[in-house]
């Protein structure tokens, strides 16, 4: 079968990079290593602008639906170890460069990379509909000379004056505008996550706007900084902490340092984490502590925590129950409060999740204003939910003989008038 030029040139160059091994760059000076890297990344983007031709040719040629395929991206995810996904995008990727001339060629002679030919497009996209052709024109070549002595970053700015090119009275205006609703988007975009991998780690991630992202950057590597003495790099590594693994301590280091009392407060209580140990805890320091989120702690963490972080120790007595920890006329004190948080660890009501920063504290026996008192032995956590159910639909609340509150409910549902309690009382809170 004769081979048409394109795959002729095509296999050429496999058989060319076969006659070189991948150990063959070890052996390079440093100024020649790095004219190879430099020379082969300009490769890749030459490859990368024929890939995305060829690609934009398969589109066109409909060869998916001849194959029975329901796209050009799907027939091509199975081709070579791709995604649906990922090929879709670079159809669409090929599309839209087709439509910048100029970037698509500097991307063929490998004078720009893929990242800046893309943030060239996108730019050409959004100009303003009364952008003539002739000055859409200019943008391209504009951006074209400045993207070989740029970085993306750089390149990025320079895009968003590129109004000069055509409006240069109105100038900082524009930039003005394109950076505030670049903002806007990234509040939208901005959240997020954190999992328990139940193995004393959480896992978290999530996207932040940019100017908090320099923040937080600027903040983890003054932390981290080799000059700034690490008092736990001592005891956590036998080896030299890589640089990932410094700016995870440096962002313990500022989550501790967070001020929690003056953050906002939840439910009548602020943010502050309470370590709560028994009795004998504090007087032998061998067993662990608890956190008031449920969280075991060694007792040398919690004795480092309470002595030099903004954290409430606590003292419980033999029967893990919180040991009164004051009265207020009315409303349950913030110590109050964080007692009924070790207790209950949440809304009281059977089958509920809600934690404690959601609940609020309630008088379980009777109301204050009809003579009951504020104290821990009335008082409970419920969720607003909960506390509404609570006062419509006729629940009372007992307290067993280990000290529990559990829910009566009313006749209407249970003539009986079973107690119930919350799944988590049915353990010690020890355990």
């Amino acid at each position: 079968m004769v081979q048409s030029q394109p795959q002729q040139v095509l296999s050429q160059l496999h058989a060319l990079l076969d006659s070189v091994p991948l150990d063959a760059y070890s052996g390079l000076a440093g100024v020649e290593l790095a004219e190879v890297a430099t020379s082969l990344m300009r490769l890749g983007a030459r490859v990368k602008a024929h890939e995305l031709a060829a690609t934009r040719a398969v589109e066109t040629s409909g060869e998916a639906r001849r194959q029975g395929a329901t796209s050009t991206g799907s027939l091509l995810a199975g081709s070579f170890g791709g995604d649906r996904r990922s090929a879709d995008r670079a159809v669409k990727q090929a599309e839209a460069i087709a439509a910048a001339s100029q970037t698509n060629q500097a991307l063929a002679q490998g004078e720009v990379s893929v990242g800046q030919a893309d943030l060239i497009v996108r730019t050409l996209r959004n100009l303003p509909e009364s952008v003539t052709a002739s000055q859409r024109e200019a943008c391209e070549t504009q951006l074209l000379c400045d993207a070989p002595r740029m970085d993306l970053k750089q390149l990025a700015r320079r895009a968003d004056r590129i109004s000069e090119v055509f409006a240069p009275d109105e100038v900082d205006a524009v930039e003005n505008g394109i950076v505030a609703d670049r903002e806007k988007a990234a509040w939208a975009r901005t959240e997020f996550w954190m999992v328990d991998q139940r193995d004393g780690t959480a896992k978290f991630g999530g996207v932040i706007p940019e100017a908090q992202a320099d923040m937080l950057r600027n903040a983890l590597e003054a932390i981290s900084a080799p000059q700034i003495k690490n008092n736990d790099d001592d005891v956590l590594l036998d080896s030299r902490p890589t640089y990932a693994q410094r700016l995870g301590w440096a962002f313990c280091s500022l989550v501790e340092a967070i001020p929690a009392d003056k953050l906002p407060d939840t439910a009548g209580v602020g943010a502050i984490l309470t370590v709560n140990l028994d009795h004998e805890v504090l007087v032998d320091k061998v067993a662990c502590a608890t956190l008031s989120t449920g969280t075991k702690i060694s007792a040398g963490q919690a004795r480092r925590m309470a002595c030099s972080l903004r954290i409430l120790p606590a003292v419980f007595g033999g029967e893990s129950l919180p040991l009164d920890v004051g009265r207020a006329k009315r409303l349950f004190t913030g110590h109050q409060r964080r007692a009924l948080e070790f207790r209950d660890r949440g809304c009281i009501f059977p089958g509920c999740d809600r934690p404690p920063s959601w609940c609020v504290a309630h008088h379980a026996r009777e109301r204050w204003a009809d003579g009951s008192d504020t104290n821990l032995e009335d008082g409970v956590l419920l969720c607003p939910h909960h506390h509404r159910v609570l006062h419509d639909d006729g629940w009372d609340i007992r307290f067993a003989p280990d000290g529990m509150p559990e829910l009566v409910p009313p006749r209407t549902l249970d003539p009986a008038r079973t107690p119930r309690r919350h799944a988590r009382f049915t353990t010690t809170l020890a355990s």
